[in-house]
């Protein structure tokens, strides 16, 4: 096979940090590109770095995530989130393949039942409506992308909850965690893994029915936050007091769905994925840790 020119944006971010992990024992040749590097907010230089350089593939792992923040910077979220993904598109090949990441804050399910693809939704903040706007972007283009969204990212990179609890854990002797908010936590190693099985199947198969559509990945479970951190302490044997609250005693300036079990059928119907346990992938990311 040719190796393949593959950019990806957002580099610096958990899952962006993962794929240069990733890289190193690939076959394809590989471009990390954080949003000094390039700004996918200007669709200016967009265009003009799809001109100048060739790219056979797009992980757009570029995002503005700063969730409570977004409630105020509004401007800046759409920019990256939503007209970002609508640049990319637009200064793409329709040879180029694109993997763009969202994100579970889309939906407000009810709660029991696992989130399928085409669940309505109907995002309660700031953040999940850029994302969700940019979701759209991709689901209405004539190329060939689709949208991977996941829940409750984690990494040995960057910051995320685990890495929150761990430095807490050193700090605090007692710990709150909300215990009204439902979902499954994503190991990052295991979403880039992932991601470049599904490139090779994208790559191996003359079926273009998979494209502009939505894949949920996240790992297999079913846990609070609260649980989430009492298994980090468990794993990690920390001996701390942790206490579960509810959603109302931790307010925040975005609202949180209280509901974010993605049901995952689809993404291992059509590449044949194997979607991993989360204490499983969480010893992974702690042992790396340390």
């Amino acid at each position: 096979m040719t190796a393949l020119q593959i950019i990806v944006t957002g580099a610096n971010g958990q899952l962006g940090m993962e794929f240069k992990d990733l890289s190193k024992s690939s076959d394809h040749d590989f471009t990390f590109l954080s949003s000094s590097d390039l700004d996918i907010s200007s669709r200016s230089q967009v265009i003009d770095y799809f001109k100048d350089h060739k790219v056979d593939v797009i992980l757009n792992c570029a995002a503005y995530t700063k969730v409570d923040l977004a409630e105020t910077e509004k401007t800046k979220a759409y920019d990256v989130n939503a007209n970002g993904v609508k640049n990319l598109l637009e200064a793409m090949s329709d040879q180029c393949l694109m993997l763009h990441y969202s994100t579970d804050y889309v939906y407000n399910a009810e709660l029991g039942t696992a989130i399928k693809e085409n669940e309505a939704t109907y995002p309660s903040n700031v953040y999940a409506a850029s994302k969700l706007s940019g979701d759209q972007h991709v689901i209405k283009s004539n190329k060939k992308a689709i949208v991977l969204r996941t829940s409750w990212v984690y990494s040995s990179y960057g910051n995320n909850f685990v890495k929150t609890m761990l430095r807490l854990a050193d700090k605090l002797p007692e710990i709150k965690v909300v215990n009204d908010q439902i979902g499954a936590p994503t190991f990052a190693k295991d979403l880039a893994s992932v991601s470049m099985s599904i490139l090779n199947t994208m790559l191996s198969s003359e079926d273009i029915s998979f494209f502009n559509k939505v894949y949920h990945y996240s790992n297999s479970g079913q846990i609070s936050w609260y649980d989430f951190a009492k298994e980090i302490f468990a794993q990690a044997d920390k001996d701390i007091l942790l206490y579960p609250i509810p959603t109302s005693e931790y307010p925040t300036p975005a609202n949180r769905p209280f509901w974010s079990v993605l049901d995952c059928n689809l993404i291992q119907e059509t590449f044949g994925i194997e979607v991993l346990d989360w204490k499983k992938s969480l010893a992974v990311c702690l042992e790396k840790l340390g």
